[in-house]
């Protein structure tokens, strides 16, 4: 049946579903918003495949429109499950295909809120076919429904995915998962509490690309010490039946090969549309796009850094929600802005818990941007109490575009037993507002011996780096 609306969001993840969220706690009730697989709370997949966090297993992070405590109840009816496959805007209809045939909505507003797919180097053996339906796969350049991967090979994006993971964790004793991020640590450690023998492997000369190489040290021993084998310096170059090749010619078996390897924006339909595109959709910071009435949230939206001024590509989904938000409130007339942002993640391994914010040191040089790193050791409480190590490094930039010398443009930091969370939000606000060394000296710590020890870390840093600064550069 052909639906007419004031608002059609094509996309139902963090975006998409806050989009519509925010739509509605404004007064717009014509929306329509198009989803092609379940809803989840995608970052807690892999401890869902774990069980020791979640331990209902994968359907218990299942997003349940109908009885959701944050979710307006009518977007049950208002979901239409499918895939966008056109629009023309000029016309403003957009052409839906479902599993009972072809939908057409008209349309005053459009969001466009397609996220990310995950992304698989186009190697032999990773293919069984090319598929059918449902959700999507980048294979190189190419995107293809995820049931054109070998039986064998998975990812982890959506509720399926985990669900697969989960099975094959049952009779599966050995895995490789390739890529060492968040996303593929999380899951090297859930296989491992299933009881699987693991490998990771990662094509950079270290772990964990958001941080640089003297912090991943200390979480690349944290791996081994769990058992956990990690292959760094080398790509798949086929997958196996029984395991995988790779590039140096050794061969890794395993009954299950997880990628890992990052995802890329679902750009297919903005391309379509004749949107501006570069790594993402370029948007303002309305999260409008280059076409009026057309917005872009979520994973597919490329912002600029707050820290640099250099495209950004967070791909966070707490972050999709707050663009959502703007974008939701500009659509219903409200005008708004997204705050200056940068990007961040945290996890944790084990019991090492770990935090990045922007620009690691290696990132910024790479990027043209002369940057040196401070590090100091931060103990969880003072040296004549029980506690436990820890470090945080900030990124200092020293010149290149873009940038003020002396200014603050990442962190990064490694604690065992402590949450970092509330560490992390904190430097976002330092990252995103440009602040440099000088202005650590206002923000305050707290000393509470139960808590934390008694050394300031924040002046730590600051006179450290002013010190590094005042050194001749030769």
């Amino acid at each position: 049946m052909d639906r007419t609306v004031e608002v059609l969001i094509a996309g139902g993840g963090p975006g998409g579903r806050v989009s519509y969220m925010a739509l509605w706690n404004m007064g717009v009730r014509s929306i329509a918003m198009v989803a092609d697989e379940p809803p989840t709370v995608i970052c807690s997949l892999p401890y869902s495949v774990g069980r020791r966090l979640i331990p209902n297993g994968p359907c218990a992070v299942a997003v349940d429109l109908e009885n959701s405590h944050r979710l307006p109840k009518e977007i049950a009816q208002d979901v239409i499950w499918g895939s966008v496959r056109s629009v023309d805007h000029a016309l403003r209809t957009a052409r839906v295909e479902t599993r009972d045939g072809e939908v057409t909505v008209r349309y005053r507003k459009l969001i466009l809120a397609q996220g990310a797919a995950p992304w698989i180097p186009d190697v032999p053996g990773v293919l069984a076919g090319e598929g059918s339906s449902g959700p999507t796969v980048m294979v190189g350049d190419r995107l293809l429904p995820r049931d054109a991967l070998a039986p064998n090979v998975k990812v982890l994006r959506g509720l399926q995915d985990a669900k697969d993971l989960d099975q094959m964790a049952k009779s599966a004793k050995r895995a490789v998962v390739v890529g060492s991020g968040a996303i593929g640590l999380e899951v090297a450690e859930a296989l491992h509490q299933r009881g699987l023998s693991v490998t990771v492997v990662e094509v950079l000369p270290h772990a964990v690309a958001a941080l640089d190489e003297d912090m991943a040290a200390v979480l690349e021993n944290k791996l081994l010490q769990n058992g956990i084998d990690l292959k760094v310096g080398l790509t798949v170059s086929e997958v196996l039946r029984d395991g995988i090749l790779l590039s140096d010619g050794s061969k890794l078996e395993a009954e299950l090969v997880v990628f890992a390897s990052g995802v890329r924006p679902r750009l297919d339909l903005a391309r379509s549309l004749g949107l501006k595109v570069d790594r993402g959709v370029v948007v303002d910071g309305r999260m409008m796009t280059s076409l009026e009435d057309v917005y872009a949230v979520g994973d597919m939206a490329q912002l600029t850094d707050a820290a640099t001024g250099l495209p950004l590509l967070p791909l966070i989904g707490t972050l999709a929600m707050r663009q959502a938000m703007v974008a939701a409130m500009n659509v219903a007339g409200m005008p708004a802005q997204l705050p200056p942002v940068t990007t961040w993640g945290v996890s944790q391994v084990f019991d090492l818990h770990w935090g990045s914010v922007g620009w690691t040191v290696e990132a910024a040089r790479r990027c043209g941007v002369e940057a040196v790193g401070v590090r100091i050791p931060v103990r969880s409480r003072d040296p004549f109490m029980e506690g436990r190590d820890g470090a945080w490094k900030i990124t200092v930039a020293m010149g290149g575009p873009g940038v003020t010398p002396g200014q603050i443009i990442g962190f990064q930091v490694l604690t065992e037993g402590d949450n970092p969370v509330h560490l992390a939000e904190r430097f976002i606000d330092v990252v995103a507002s440009r602040s440099t060394v000088q202005d650590l000296f206002a923000r305050y710590f707290i000393h509470s011996p139960s808590h934390n020890s008694v050394d300031d870390p924040y002046l730590g840093l600051m006179m450290e780096a002013r010190r590094l600064m005042e050194q001749p550069r030769g």
